[in-house]
């Protein structure tokens, strides 16, 4: 019996506009409270962001943000891993020596905000706004006074994974992994979606034979691993569909609302 449905945003939830539909979501989400079914939104997005765009539900539901990071439930935190200044820093001062970063294209994802450095490009700016909350420009990472959760970066689409290599080669404590067709999340290498999904199920006395998480990209698969049923959507990366028990259409065409009706008719 499924008691948890946890799910990737950007290329599994989200249709092709990046939204979703609330009316939909709505009646799922009724259903679910009847049957015991916690429903969670597992992204690399900020928690700002997530409650943002989930506003009208986010009193209803799991966020498991920032890729493991940060979890929430019914509005109460559950979990939460941070890095350290002196982390973050160093991070930031590795990432500017590697080969494939453009410019200043990385930010802080922290509890308040995000951050940006001063020379970012515009465009990487507008870029970060659709998945980050409270973006801003700083002058030095020095002064960011936040918790911080995670560093994002981008690359391009043909060198994201080189990318993401280097970094796993540079920065022993902290892990790079692909989140999007040209991002990287670096987080604190005990962590990932499974961690911040095994805080929540604890706290519930949930099985992981009883979670069912949907994924398409290389941040979901621990998460995929540890649940009891892994689904992927069919635009997703090669060793998602590997790992997942099944694999069901694209993410353009919100198949995710349609398997989430069909749990619960």
């Amino acid at each position: 019996m499924i008691k948890l449905v946890a799910t990737d945003m950007d290329g599994t939830f989200l249709d092709a506009h990046g939204t979703y539909d609330k009316e939909r979501l709505a009646g799922v989400l009724a259903k679910f409270k009847e049957q015991d079914i916690i429903f969670a939104a597992a992204s690399g997005r900020s928690l700002l962001a997530l409650k943002s765009l989930f506003a009208d539900f986010k009193d209803q539901m799991a966020f498991i943000a920032e890729n493991g990071s940060a979890v929430v439930l019914f509005g109460e935190l559950v979990y939460e891993e941070h890095l350290t200044k002196k982390q973050y820093i160093d991070i930031a001062n590795k990432l500017v020596e590697s080969p494939y970063l453009h410019g200043h294209d990385y930010l802080l994802s922290g509890k308040n905000g995000a951050y940006v450095h001063a020379d970012a490009d515009d465009e990487y700016v507008d870029f970060a706004k659709k998945y980050y909350d409270k973006v801003q420009r700083v002058a030095s990472f020095e002064e960011v006074n936040d918790l911080i959760f995670k560093l994002t970066a981008n690359f391009t689409a043909e060198t994201v994974r080189e990318g993401e290599a280097w970094v796993n080669d540079a920065i022993p404590f902290a892990t790079a992994v692909t989140t999007g067709f040209k991002s990287i999340d670096i987080i604190l290498n005990h962590v990932d979606k499974s961690t911040g999904l095994a805080h929540l199920c604890e706290k519930y006395d949930i099985k992981a034979e009883e979670v069912l998480a949907l994924g398409d990209n290389l941040n979901d698969l621990e998460m995929l691993e540890w649940a009891g049923t892994a689904i992927a959507t069919a635009n997703a990366r090669k060793e998602i569909k590997e790992a997942a028990d099944q694999v069901i259409g694209n993410h353009a065409d919100e198949v995710v609302m349609t398997y989430m009706e069909g749990l619960v008719d």
